[in-house]
């Protein structure tokens, strides 16, 4: 099924990839054909924070689909530091590993998703509907897609072992807290969440839309993320 935002997407035109640069970073056109250099298929994911947006995009540098997206709540905009910031990393990562509820139950892919959505989050330990603070997440709250991140890589190691050596980073419960893990793209229980702040670091979009993106991913598929 072709999602909204791909409809509009196809209508106005193929988009091509702003050369400038973005708030001092590196151009994403020139990112995405360095993550083409040494990957062989044929899409590259472009999540852009600044507009809630995530696009895929071929080897001639055009986006051929384009989704709305929730992800940190953090409202500091910054990248990923450490762990439970409410943060959403910044850079360039790779698709490990793919969970879906449409797998073959007997496989790990469906199996380790359907444990994962059993999970009831509550919300007096933070996890609420978006704008309704009192109201639990619940369950399902990963959809039928979890897409998980190669977080942290190199660059995000070495700016939390900066901070370690700087003391910026603050205790929390007499701890320094570890660098984080699980950052991934997945579906959500609570669409009213998708195009705001809202995750502990993740990307979330759209259930119809998330399984939508299936076909365009793969092991290794890179997934650049631009900060706001």
């Amino acid at each position: 099924m072709v999602s909204r935002w791909t409809v509009i997407v196809l209508i106005i035109s193929v988009l091509s990839l702003p050369a400038a640069r973005c708030s001092g970073q590196e151009s994403e056109e020139t990112l995405v054909r360095r993550a083409f250099e040494d990957f062989k298929g044929p899409y590259v994911i472009l999540v852009r924070k600044r507009d809630f947006s995530l696009d895929i995009v071929g080897r001639d540098l055009a986006a051929v689909a384009h989704y709305r997206i929730g992800y940190g709540r953090n409202p500091d905009g910054k990248t990923k530091l450490h762990e439970g910031d409410n943060r959403t990393p910044e850079g360039t990562y790779r698709i490990v590993e793919i969970l879906s509820m449409d797998a073959d139950k007997k496989t790990n892919a469906y199996a380790k998703l359907a444990a994962m959505n059993r999970v009831f989050f509550r919300a007096k330990d933070g996890h609420s509907k978006f704008g309704k603070p009192e109201e639990d997440m619940g369950d399902n709250a990963y959809g039928p897609r979890f897409f998980l991140l190669n977080y942290p890589n190199e660059g995000d190691r070495e700016r939390y072992r900066k901070a370690l050596r700087e003391g910026t980073i603050e205790k929390v419960k007499g701890k320094i807290p570890g660098i984080g893990f699980g950052i991934a793209i997945h579906g959500n229980n609570d669409e009213p969440s998708i195009g705001n702040l809202c995750t502990s670091g993740c990307v979330r979009m759209y259930n119809s839309d998330i399984v939508e993106l299936d076909q365009y991913v793969q092991i290794g598929t890179p997934v650049i993320i631009m900060g706001r």
